[in-house]
């Protein structure tokens, strides 16, 4: 009966772990949809200096900050974004993303579109997505 118990107490505790870690994969995967999502949006809405500091690795931060003014001083405007893939890669805790955006240059009323891959890794010390690509080459 004694070994029964046991046995039944290691299994049950086997299944809980399974579980957790389960469930931890699902809402670092929801997270990281959440994060690119909320990031490509921020750009979208004229938010880019937002966007940064609420998503891109500190170490890259003043570059892309430099990016931003750069863009603005350009009068460039996206108009339109789409997430083409985006693909949660949980043994390295990471993501890759691949979004369009459709953009114009003022005065110019010509809408061009640019691809723009975007590299995420998940930072255990701020339980946060963090994005390593800065803003891509509007031409």
């Amino acid at each position: 009966m004694v070994r029964w118990l046991t046995n039944g107490m290691v299994l049950l505790l086997c299944l809980m772990l399974t579980a957790c870690a389960a469930a931890t994969q699902a809402g670092l995967s929801e997270e990281f949809d959440r994060s690119v999502k909320s990031y490509n949006r921020m750009l979208r809405w004229h938010e880019i200096e937002n966007a940064g500091m609420t998503y891109i690795d500190p170490g890259l931060l003043d570059q892309y900050l430099k990016q931003a003014e750069s863009l603005k001083k350009r009068g460039i405007t996206v108009a339109d974004y789409r997430i083409l893939t985006s693909k949660y890669l949980p043994d390295n805790k990471s993501g890759d993303v691949n979004a369009e955006f459709d953009y114009y240059i003022m005065p110019s009323n010509k809408v061009k579109t640019i691809s723009y891959r975007q590299d995420w890794v998940y930072r255990e010390s701020t339980k946060s997505w963090i994005l390593l690509t800065g803003l891509p080459v509007f031409k």
